[in-house]
Parts: C-alpha cells; sequence; structure tokens
C-alpha cells in the first residue's frame, strides 16, 4: 500500500516522537520518506536523512510537519516558497496559513508501537482542506473532517482527556509505592480495567464507586483522607469532578 512507483519520497521535518512513529508507520507501508531535522539525525540512524534542507524539499513532493506548534508558523512561513506542495501538519490546535492540517488522534509514547496498531489510528482533518487520501496518499487509516474552527476545543478535549487521566495515574502510582511499597504492576490491572470499561458497548456505565453511587457519605470521607494527608491537589481534582454537571437521563423509548 505504498504510493506509486517512481514517484518522489516525503520530507518528514523533525526528530521528536510523533516523528519517529511516523518514519516507521511509513516504512511498514514502503511510502519513500527523507527525513530533516535542524539538529541533525540521531547518532548512528544516519539513513533516510538529508544533511540540507534544501536537498530534501528538492528530492520531495510534499513536506510533512512533526515539529513544536510554536514552531510550525515561522517554519512554514520561512520556507514554503522553497519547496513543493502541499505542505502538512500535524498540530490540532494551531491554524498555519500555507499548510494543511492531519492531526492524529492517538497518544505516542518513547517506544514504537507494533505494525498493526498504526492503521486504525484515526487522522482528524479539516474540512474543506482535503481529504486524508489526497494529503497523505497510501495511507489507510480512517479519517474525519470537521470545522477549522473547532480544532482548539477538539484538541483541548483530546488534551484533557489523554495527559491528565495520566497525570492522575502517574500520581496514583507514586503515592501507592512511596506510602506502602505497593509496586505498579499490582496496580495495572485496575488501570488496564477502567480503559476496557470505557472502550466497551456501554461507556456511560463504566463510572463505578461513590460516584457512581452517589454515596455522599464516602464522599466526604475520601476528601477528608487526601486534606489530613496533605494532598489538597487532589482533594481539589476530587472535587471538581464530584461537582461535575449530571449527565442526560437516558432516552426511554415510549
Amino acid at each position: 500500500m505504498g504510493q506509486v512507483p517512481g514517484a518522489k519520497a516525503w520530507l518528514l521535518v523533525g526528530d521528536g516522537r510523533l516523528a519517529a512513529h511516523l518514519a516507521y508507520y511509513f516504512e511498514q507501508l514502503d511510502v519513500p520518506c527523507l527525513r530533516w531535522s535542524r539538529r541533525g539525525p540521531p547518532a548512528g540512524r544516519e539513513t533516510g536523512w538529508v544533511s540540507d534542507l534544501d536537498e530534501g524539499l528538492a528530492r520531495s513532493d510534499r513536506v510533512l510537519l512533526a515539529i513544536r506548534d510554536d514552531a510550525l508558523e515561522p517554519f512554514v512561513s520561512r520556507c514554503a516558497g522553497r519547496g513543493p506542495r502541499p505542505w502538512i501538519h500535524f498540530s490540532g490546535s494551531r491554524h498555519v496559513p500555507g499548510a494543511r492540517r492531519a492531526h492524529p488522534l492517538c497518544t505516542f509514547g518513547p517506544a514504537l508501537y507494533e505494525p498493526g496498531f498504526y492503521p486504525g489510528i484515526p487522522f482528524v482533518v479539516e474540512a474543506g482542506g482535503g481529504e486524508l487520501g489526497e494529503l497523505l496518499p497510501g495511507l489507510p487509516n480512517p479519517s474525519v473532517a470537521i470545522p477549522g474552527d473547532d480544532f482548539p476545543l477538539y484538541h483541548a478535549l483530546c488534551v484533557s482527556a489523554g495527559n491528565f487521566t495520566t497525570i492522575l495515574w502517574q500520581r496514583f502510582f507514586t503515592e501507592l509505592r512511596q506510602r506502602w511499597g505497593i509496586e505498579r504492576g499490582l496496580a495495572v490491572p485496575y488501570l488496564e480495567r477502567t480503559a476496557r470499561n470505557l472502550a466497551g458497548d456501554d461507556p456511560g456505565r463504566a463510572l463505578t464507586g461513590p460516584l457512581a453511587r452517589g454515596d455522599s457519605g464516602t464522599i466526604r470521607a475520601n476528601l477528608a483522607a487526601l486534606d489530613d494527608a496533605g494532598l489538597a491537589d487532589l482533594a481539589g481534582i476530587y472535587s471538581a469532578f464530584v461537582r461535575r454537571p449530571a449527565p442526560p437521563a437516558p432516552v426511554v423509548a415510549s
């Protein structure tokens, strides 16, 4: 499922996590890809990298920007006139004049994933900015288009759901280990079961414990325990979620 034989390569700019995952995925798809970063290639991994940006631009038919959000607009403004079209970035939060957008709805850790995982990653593109098959031809991934003005909210929701829960789980693992010597491996099944319940057929019923039961006495005791342990920040988070708006009532068929 690669590009048409004889087509020019794509130029992937960046050397961070996202760039590493994308390069690995493109390799699985036999999509020709050159790489460039202002810091140069990682030591011992020069294959496929170009040392000069202009060389990479001349040898490619599209430019993919996997760089920091703050660097996107200055980079495109400075360099887009020197290279091919289209220029594509992967930011969910930034509108970048002169570049189109394809945001992967996924989180990318320090280790590469199993090859079979990548084709299932959805890409969110901007309505009217080109379909995924036009932006990244050869990718079999699902995609959905949303209005460009909605991307800031969409990205804020992504960050809230993915990163805030990660911070809470990291803190949970740390507190268990430091206070009682409970190692992370013993708590991982709790994390995995929580994720599976959310990913199941009825995510609206994934909530458990006193918040699901409306057990106000247990909630008060939880908050007091957190305060007494010097965990006022967690008590504040707990209180905020207790005060969350109630979910809409289920629709009952007449």
